[in-house]
Order: C-alpha cells, then sequence, then structure tokens
C-alpha cells in the first residue's frame, strides 16, 4: 500500500510543484477598466501603430531582460516618425523602411493609449492582439513582466487558443 501511495503522490507532488514554480510573463492590462487582458510567456514583443502626426506605421521592438522591457529598435514608413522620437542613433533606410538600431532603452513597464488612429497592436510571436477597439477610445494599457506560476501561464495560453479557434 505504500508503495502505491508513493508512486501515486510523487509524480503528483511533482506535477504540482511544477505548476506554481514562478515563470516570467507579459501581462497586459486595461488600466482604465482595471482588468486583466491577456497574458503570454516573456520573449521578444513588438509594438505595431500608425504614427498619428507623420502617418505610416511604425514597429517597435522589444525584448524582455529579466523583469525589464528592453526597446530594442524601432522601424517607420516615414522617416519622420522616427526623427519625432528625438533617438540619438543615425536612421537607416533598408526595403522600403527607415531604421533606428540599437535603442536600448529599458522600461519597467510600458503604459500607451489605445486610440482608433493609431489602431494600437500588440505582436508576440504570430499572436497580434489588437489594443485598440470595443467601442472606447483613447484608454490606457499597461504592458509588463510579472512572475506567476508556470501552470496559470499554461491555462491563459490554452485558454486564448481556444478562443482564437471559436472566432469566425
Amino acid at each position: 500500500m505504500r508503495l502505491l501511495a508513493r508512486a501515486l503522490f510523487v509524480p503528483l507532488g511533482g506535477a504540482i510543484a511544477a505548476a506554481l514554480w514562478p515563470v516570467r510573463a507579459l501581462e497586459v492590462v486595461d488600466l482604465d477598466r482595471d482588468r486583466l487582458v491577456a497574458v503570454y510567456p516573456a520573449g521578444p514583443f513588438q509594438l505595431r501603430y500608425r504614427h498619428s502626426v507623420y502617418g505610416g506605421l511604425v514597429w517597435e521592438q522589444f525584448t524582455v531582460v529579466g523583469t525589464e522591457i528592453l526597446l530594442d529598435s524601432v522601424e517607420a514608413e516615414q522617416e519622420a516618425a522616427l526623427e519625432y522620437y528625438g533617438l540619438p542613433q543615425r536612421v537607416t533606410q533598408t526595403a522600403g523602411r527607415y531604421r533606428l538600431s540599437s535603442v536600448r532603452q529599458r522600461f519597467g513597464e510600458l503604459v500607451v493609449r489605445a486610440t482608433a488612429t493609431g489602431q494600437r497592436t500588440l505582436v508576440v510571436g504570430r499572436t497580434s492582439l489588437p489594443l485598440y477597439g470595443q467601442g472606447r477610445e483613447g484608454h490606457r494599457v499597461r504592458i509588463r513582466v510579472v512572475r506567476l506560476p508556470a501552470g496559470w501561464l499554461a491555462l491563459s495560453i490554452v485558454w486564448e487558443q481556444i478562443r482564437e479557434r471559436a472566432r469566425p
């Protein structure tokens, strides 16, 4: 009987420990409604939007370092959109896009306004999450790195995949 109990509880205890193990994740929160929007594994991501002054698309490339968000580079269809930010890096042009490389700005969190004009979208891997819409204009969205149990992150990912498949 003891052998059966060990055979059952040791793997179960290991599974519970693994599910409770803290991992880093990207947390997306609607600050105006104080509501969790999404959770993704911590890793490279992108913010894509339409520049409100100069037009054209802008792509901000980020990586996660520890619990900080690092802006690696910025690309834009319009050179003026990059100059608008006043960063010291030299603008280069390739394949019809303008680029600022090696930006290396660190952030504890990002807080952005979600507008229909800017159409700000979070891109994580092959997943795109429009931050604007829902009949609202200008609401604040926070993106930050958090630590949470691995099991919670796994459930969030599975739930999002189920929702994606259910959409028409």
